[in-house]
């Protein structure tokens, strides 16, 4: 009888299995405890570490802001010194502009009545010239025109020619052709 009692495959018996599954459980149920200690653990120490950061962060961005300050005053007198250059400079170049100015207009005076000069003698130039390419002009228009006639004269005579030696040869060609006939 006791061989009955106990089952051959613990698989079978259900109180085993139940206490298998609790224990299982019971572990389980450990590792989650600890796995959520440490979770807390490294939440704490990753918000510590984020305050650590963030005031550090805090520090610099203020000593930084600082710096900046610092630096813009800088900034502002280095620009009111370069504004005072710059002012100096200026008016310095203004006299020296002025006097440019002047000089310049002095030359452009003297370049216009040189300029007025050199107008005037190429226009006395261009109108001799003008007249010497009229007289050109008049003779060459003379010489074209007695080449023109020339060559009139010349294809008129040719077109002569060149119809009595066609008459000729029609009358070669009339009496060739009664020759011709007459031998046929």
């Amino acid at each position: 009888m006791p061989a009955e009692l106990i089952p051959d495959n613990i698989e079978d018996d259900p109180l085993r299995q139940a206490q298998t599954e609790v224990r299982h459980l019971k572990a389980t149920i450990a590792a989650l405890r600890e796995e959520m200690e440490n979770l807390s653990i490294g939440r704490e120490q990753a918000v510590q570490a984020a305050r650590a950061e963030n005031f550090d962060e805090l520090k610099q961005m203020r000593e930084t802001a600082s710096a900046l300050r610092d630096a813009l005053e800088d900034l502002r007198f280095e620009k009111d010194r370069a504004v005072q250059e710059a002012v100096a400079n200026a008016n310095d170049e203004i006299v020296q502009l002025k006097s440019t100015v002047g000089a310049l207009r002095d030359e452009l005076e003297n370049l216009r009545f040189e300029k007025d000069k050199a107008v005037q003698e190429a226009v006395a130039h261009g109108n001799d010239e003008v007249t010497q390419l009229r007289g050109t002009v008049h003779e060459l228009r003379d010489q074209l025109e007695n080449l023109r006639f020339d060559f009139e004269e010349k294809l008129q005579s040719q077109a002569r020619d060149t119809r009595d030696e066609v008459g000729h040869l029609h009358q070669t060609i009339q009496s060739m052709r009664q020759e011709l006939e007459a031998r046929n």
